[in-house]
């Protein structure tokens, strides 16, 4: 009996000593970026600025905010920045081979999807170029499709119109 006490003592305290996960999510906001702030409200002063269709690691914080931390790659510790509100972050589900995040070529300030892979098919929507988008398929493919953050096909873009970027993994 003692031992079992012990035993969930030990798992009650060690609870809270858990790091948490951290996770990768994409910025979504229209009005093209989403603060940083120090604490977990409004009324905190802004630390930084994160631009719409960025990444940022994060951890679950409290209250609807998130815990925002450096984004580095060369191994280093990641650094904690301050609080986002958690319904500014995205996750992208798991699904399949589309885990390809590009960015749409600066050209003529917006690139169209289509709803097959041509010219030939009809526009179904247009991004700006400059964002962030997620795709799948071959290096060799003249299309990619096209997905939203929730992981939905949206349609087609010419492979010739983005840039692939390594892609986080979500």
């Amino acid at each position: 009996m003692k031992k079992m006490f012990f035993l969930l003592l030990a798992a009650i305290i060690g609870i809270p000593c858990m790091a948490q996960q951290m996770r990768m999510g994409l910025v979504k906001d229209q009005d093209g970026y989403t603060n940083i702030r120090k604490g977990p409200g409004t009324n905190y002063e802004i630390v930084d600025k994160v631009p719409d269709g960025m990444f940022v690691n994060f951890t679950k914080g409290t209250k609807g905010w998130h815990k925002i931390y450096t984004t580095y790659t060369s191994g280093e510790e990641q650094e904690f920045i301050g609080y986002m509100a958690a319904n500014k972050i995205v996750v992208p589900p798991r699904q399949g081979a589309w885990k390809q995040v590009a960015q749409v070529k600066d050209e003529d300030g917006y690139t169209n999807i289509r709803k097959g892979p041509g010219t030939n098919y009809a526009i179904v929507d247009k991004v700006r170029d400059g964002s962030y988008i997620l795709i799948s398929g071959e290096y060799d493919d003249p299309w990619f499709k096209v997905y939203n953050q929730k992981g939905t096909q949206r349609g087609y873009i010419s492979a010739k119109k983005v840039l692939r970027l390594e892609s986080p993994e979500f």
